[in-house]
């Protein structure tokens, strides 16, 4: 049986014009104020910057001034343009440029989990695209592990004579506690690109 390959991130280049067609609709209704100059040169930008590691600070770019781009991201970041672009390339039918694009969205959808909080981990584990976590995704919590044991704790309480109650109430209090911990992730096991 043959060994799987190893992942290799698609490096930066800039957008095509079939992946800007594509995600053109998107970043142009991104809310009120005045339109973008350049909103091609922007993701471009963005693209560019959250395939590193490199803090936004330490990187130079051709299209504006970093704290402009940062804000840029920080604003669809909080408008959900990320986790639309997310869901929309994680769809079975997604466009092939847009598909093509899926590993540089993880890579941004992961450099915004800090933004969105709780909810970006939910979104990329029901959408299973593990390279959106920033961590291998046992570091994180499951809410639907959790949801299902905490229908299986409703289920055992409608039964109050069950002999096994009490085993089966102290195992889930012992799971939704192992689930709820947070460990910090390892540097090493944070993916990069």
């Amino acid at each position: 049986m043959p060994l799987p390959r190893p992942y290799r991130p698609r490096p930066w280049t800039p957008l095509t014009d079939a992946e800007w067609s594509i995600l053109k609709p998107y970043i142009e209704n991104t809310g009120p104020g005045r339109p973008l100059r350049d909103p091609r040169g922007r993701l471009d930008a963005i693209f560019r910057i959250c395939l590193t590691n490199i803090p936004w600070c330490h990187v130079g770019t051709d299209h504006g001034p970093t704290a402009t781009i940062a804000r840029c991201f920080r604003r669809w970041a909080h408008d959900g343009l990320w986790s639309t672009l997310l869901k929309q390339s994680a769809r079975r039918r997604a466009p092939r440029p847009l598909r093509a694009l899926r590993p540089w969205l993880a890579a941004i959808f992961r450099r915004c989990h800090r933004i969105l909080g709780l909810q970006a981990v939910i979104l990329a584990r029901r959408l299973h695209v593990s390279r959106a976590l920033p961590g291998p995704s046992w570091y994180f919590p499951d809410p639907d592990l959790s949801e299902s044991i905490a229908d299986i704790q409703q289920d055992a309480l409608t039964r109050p004579d069950d002999p096994a109650l009490p085993e089966i109430l102290a195992l889930c209090r012992r799971l939704l506690g192992w689930l709820g911990r947070r460990r910090p992730v390892p540097r090493y096991l944070v993916p990069v690109g």
